[in-house]
């Protein structure tokens, strides 16, 4: 006689609740995993956009002949001014040429957690708090010498910045998320 009684038709309690918190936590690692990549891209597209920004302005000084001052206007914002010279500009009412605004929490700064002399063989300024002046050159980039535009995420040690340096005639974007520099 078979007995009907003690036939399983399904799973236990402690079987499913051990399934779902395995889920769990495996979900949650997924997740943190994926904000850091989202972060990290982010970060890599601003560093790329800012360049671009930087040498369509350094283009467009030597198109049209005129001095452009790039400075930070706000924490999410720099804008590209004609005018002569950086000091004074924005607040003067100098004519906009062009701007380039960050999506929060990202911001123009990398406050005390950089030192730029990471970087080998530079010591250029930041270009978004001190204003950048790009002069039209003849068969050269109009844009200063040596500086950069630095950016970070929020409060977060992931980092981006546009760079040029003395001994190069193009604005190089990198990026950090750690603790060493790479181009892109």
């Amino acid at each position: 006689m078979l007995n009907h009684g003690s036939k399983k038709n399904g799973y236990t309690l402690v079987e499913v609740l051990v399934v779902v918190t395995i889920m769990g936590v495996l979900s949650s690692m997924g997740v943190a995993g994926l904000r850091g990549a989202v972060i990290n891209s982010r970060m890599k597209d601003n560093a790329l956009n800012v360049t671009a920004f930087l040498e369509r302005v350094a283009n467009e000084a030597n198109r049209m002949s005129k001095r452009i001052c790039v400075k930070k206007d706000n924490d999410q914002r720099i804008s590209a001014y004609v005018a002569n010279q950086c000091d004074g500009v924005g607040s003067d009412g100098s004519e906009v040429f062009d701007t380039y605004e960050l999506e929060a929490p990202a911001k123009f700064e990398c406050g005390d957690g950089i030192d730029m002399s990471e970087i080998s063989d530079f010591s250029g300024g930041d270009w978004a708090q001190n204003g950048a002046l790009f002069v039209p050159r003849i068969g050269l980039s109009a844009a200063p010498a040596e500086g950069y535009v630095c950016m970070q995420y929020g409060s977060h040690g992931t980092y981006a910045v546009a760079i040029k340096k003395k001994n190069n005639n193009m604005i190089v974007p990198m990026w950090r998320s750690g603790a060493y520099w790479s181009k892109l």
